[in-house]
């Protein structure tokens, strides 16, 4: 395993593409699950950080350097800024300061409860997609999501489910016990196939 804490340009180049991965994945979930309100608005946050787990860990492994995890994560903030969100690129960026907080003790990236410990929490923060918009910037997220194709009728549904503290802990429990499974998947993904293979 490199230990070296310099970065090199196949190091960026990995991040870079295993985020580009990631974000992917979950713009595809997205939209997948958009065909149904329940799905998208309950689902889509759990099987996403479900699904993204064995990557990250797989990213996090394999550059094992610091500020891995703010630079994917910067990536989805600009992400989202291109599409509107500008709110989110802030956000993204300190959620990525937090993981990093969590890996920043040595020996972090050898380590798979820190790795599960960061990807959790950044499932629970990832609802910040949802919440922010309707707790601060709603006539900018509405205009951006009408201007985007999306129905009155699901905005509706996406108020229903956000703005009840009951659906909100359904829905954070849903996504935290998703990511932290996923992560327990991707540690053994690692252990089984990927360190045999000598990809770590």
């Amino acid at each position: 395993m490199n230990t070296n804490t310099k970065w090199s340009a196949k190091d960026v180049i990995t991040t870079v593409l295993l985020s580009v991965l990631l974000i992917v994945i979950q713009l595809l979930i997205n939209m997948v699950c958009m065909a149904s309100h329940f799905v998208s608005m309950v689902l889509s946050l759990g099987i996403t950080c479900f699904v993204c787990a064995p990557v990250y860990f797989l990213m996090v492994r394999r550059v094992h350097k610091r500020f891995v995890s703010l630079l994917y994560m910067t990536l989805l903030g600009v992400v989202f800024l291109i599409m509107g969100d500008w709110f989110l690129l802030p956000y993204f960026i300190v959620v990525g300061l937090v993981c990093e907080a969590i890996l920043w003790r040595k020996g972090s990236y050898d380590a798979p409860w820190r790795i599960t410990a960061a990807w959790t929490v950044y499932s629970g923060l990832y609802q910040g997609v949802n919440l922010l918009p309707i707790l601060a910037f709603w006539e900018t997220f509405a205009s951006n999501a009408l201007a985007s194709g999306m129905t009155q009728e699901y905005i509706d549904s996406y108020l229903s489910y956000y703005t009840q503290p009951g659906w909100l802990a359904v829905i954070l429990i849903i996504t935290v016990a998703c990511g932290f499974a996923g992560s327990l998947v991707g540690s053994r993904m690692m252990a089984k196939h990927f360190s045999k293979a000598g990809v770590l």
